[in-house]
């Protein structure tokens, strides 16, 4: 099912209407590398879509070129971890924001509609959402790809069809948000429209997935209109996909739409119980003390983690996290006394995230103290 959906999207680039216009994202219909790149960079994700984007791309951006003093208006951003769309946000391009203050991430602004344009094989012009867990690359040159990141230039100039500037009809069978409302814990309600199958044949499933690829799927009993979903983050972007089952054939087809933003609650925050500041300034980083391959092949490494003063865990949690490839983590928490932990059956050939997370159970803040990768 995918592989016809790749050939479909190639054919509607190539065959465009006149009245077009250059962009820098593009469907990555190479399924067969895509799904290499996946499994070889051990992204232990679904991958429902495959991105390109150019180098400018990520130099136009602020982060790339280095430049943060203008503030523009709010647009949305996919900040990528290994090639991976971990989160969407809105940003100003100038703002401090702890989404893309992370080592390793790359960000990316996406294009007007939160899609790429493209010609289905009926010749109508369709929308290709992109959204959280879908899978990016960089192309460098006409006949290399690369995990997006912010070293990388243009070995050639590469040069990328041009999308219908027509407006996109949507996909038949999309999900339909038709309302959002506040909670009364200050959480989002959506309430979602089923799209209508034939049910001898089909079964439907709504799926919806915020910050961090954090997914909640809701399956659809038969005549049921819509799906009530709750507990969702607000003043986040969300992606939002129908998942169809064809039960004669066994296919899959995922309709997704361009990501939802939800409503800004009125919350309160609590002042944060520590000072971010005089943490970040003197609690020291954490650090191996050792670093080995054992009898089996894998990395084992002893993290040594920094006393944590004046900790009281019913104000605040800390732990150790030790971050790899595709977002993998190994997380301990800590009594902040300066422990010295082991992490084992790590990979011997991966670079690893190491940072202390300090998180305020207040209001959820996040202080994060990073130490060297192992």
């Amino acid at each position: 099912m995918r592989k016809a959906l790749a050939f479909i999207i190639s054919f509607g680039l190539i065959a465009l209407p006149t009245g077009q216009v250059q962009a820098s994202w593009f469907i990555d219909d190479a399924y067969a590398a895509m799904e290499m790149r996946r499994l070889t960079n051990q992204l232990f994700i679904s991958a429902p879509a495959y991105f390109g984007i150019t180098v400018d791309e990520i130099t136009s951006t602020p982060q790339g070129s280095g430049l943060t003093e203008t503030p523009t208006a709010l647009s949305n951003y996919a900040v990528l971890i290994d090639g991976v769309v971990d989160k969407i946000i809105s940003w100003d391009g100038y703002s401090p924001n702890e989404a893309i203050d992370r080592d390793g991430v790359v960000v990316v602004k996406l294009p007007e509609g939160d899609g790429v344009k493209y010609v289905d094989e009926n010749g109508i012009i369709r929308l290709a959402p992109i959204n959280h867990t879908d899978i990016v690359s960089e192309q460098v040159s006409p006949t290399q790809k690369v995990v997006p990141n912010l070293e990388s230039t243009e070995s050639v100039t590469v040069v990328i069809a041009p999308q219908p500037s027509d407006p996109a009809v949507a996909k038949e069978n999309a999900p339909v948000v038709q309302s959002q409302s506040v909670a009364s814990n200050n959480s989002i309600t959506m309430v979602i429209a089923v799209p209508v199958v034939d049910p001898t044949t089909s079964t439907v499933a709504i799926q919806v997935v915020t910050d961090g690829r954090s997914g909640t799927s809701i399956g659809v009993a038969q005549g049921q209109a819509t799906v009530t979903v709750t507990e969702l983050p607000q003043n986040q972007n969300v992606s939002v996909s129908a998942v169809i089952t064809n039960t004669v054939t066994n296919s899959v087809e995922v309709v997704t739409i361009p990501v939802v933003a939800t409503p800004v609650a009125p919350i309160v925050i609590p002042d944060s119980a520590r000072d971010a500041a005089k943490d970040k300034a003197t609690i020291p980083a954490p650090y191996a003390v050792s670093n080995i391959i054992d009898s089996y092949g894998a990395k084992v490494v002893q993290i040594k983690t920094p006393v944590i003063p004046d900790y009281d865990t019913s104000k605040t949690n800390v732990s150790l996290q030790v971050v790899g490839p595709g977002g993998s983590t190994t997380a301990i928490g800590l009594f902040g006394t300066g422990e010295t932990l082991t992490i084992g059956a790590l990979s011997a050939t991966a670079s690893y995230i190491v940072k202390i997370v300090i998180r305020d159970l207040g209001n959820g803040k996040e202080t994060i103290i990073f130490g060297i990768n192992v």
